[in-house]
């Protein structure tokens, strides 16, 4: 188990992620598979906060997914111990269901797509293709006084109706 480049671990995830190889980011290569972190994709996150590009698992062992993350975030905590928060998307249309991160201590932070899915194309890239809407995770890894500030919904009409979709911190800290 170790930090390993992204281009090392890039045959690994052809082979075994839907997703594919990606050119970006630091990869985590275990036993149970791979952990690929880079910088945050959306403009909208503080470039000190990772984001969980790929995660592959390919071990057969009960409970591997979780016990890579808790390997891996003991090593992150000092490989890079400025970091607070990584940010993950599950993609419900492919299956995910957000149970692994569920498994890890990952909290539901939703987008406003997933609470008012917008008319157009919804993030493609491409004219004509409609992505899915994807679930936002949470991971914190210690006090970040902006996190709920930043990853606060702010559709107050669709709030109003469905507080439980209010992003809240460990212990219920609601957000302001």
């Amino acid at each position: 188990m170790s930090w390993v480049s992204v281009k090392s671990v890039n045959h690994f995830l052809r082979a075994h992620h839907y997703l594919g190889a990606t050119m970006r980011g630091i990869a985590w290569h275990d036993e149970f598979g791979v952990i690929v972190l880079s910088s945050p994709t959306s403009r909208m996150l503080p470039q000190s906060w990772l984001e969980l590009s790929r995660w592959c698992i390919t071990s057969k062992v009960e409970n591997a997914g979780s016990r890579q993350w808790s390997q891996m975030i003991r090593s992150l905590k000092h490989l890079r111990p400025n970091v607070t928060t990584i940010i993950s998307y599950s993609d419900p249309s492919r299956g995910h269901t957000g149970s692994l991160y569920r498994a890890c201590n990952w909290w539901w932070a939703p987008t406003w797509h997933r609470l008012r899915p917008p008319p157009t194309g919804n993030g493609s890239w491409s004219q004509g293709a409609r992505q899915s809407v994807k679930d936002r995770w949470v991971f914190a890894i210690k006090k970040d006084s902006s996190r709920c500030e930043i990853l606060r919904a702010r559709d107050s009409s669709i709030l109003s109706c469905h507080p439980e979709l209010v992003y809240r911190e460990p212990g219920g800290v609601r957000c302001k």
